[in-house]
């Protein structure tokens, strides 16, 4: 999720009760475990995420649609070395 995210920092998260484009979310992904991605967009029931950086994210293509129940978490704050920010 570099550059809105690096390595290192802790984030927390909220159990999510509205699911909106433009979040960030904390997702239990079948196959990649848990991994923290954007919502780029929603269609028939399916949430179709990505990282910020595009060049070396893991590609929308193989997180694949993912489930509401699959979405654990909505990012509310990161805490690094020098800063706590929300997102």
């Amino acid at each position: 999720m570099s550059p809105t995210l690096n390595d290192g920092e802790i984030l927390l998260s909220k159990r999510p009760h509205l699911i909106k484009v433009g979040f960030i979310y904390v997702i239990n992904h079948t196959d990649l475990g848990v991994i923290v991605k954007r919502l780029k967009g929603q269609k028939n029931n399916k949430y179709f995420f990505e990282g910020d950086n595009l060049k070396l994210s893991t590609p929308s293509s193989v997180i694949g649609p993912v489930s509401r129940e699959r979405i654990i978490g909505q990012a509310i704050c990161s805490l690094g070395r020098k800063r706590i920010r929300r997102l």
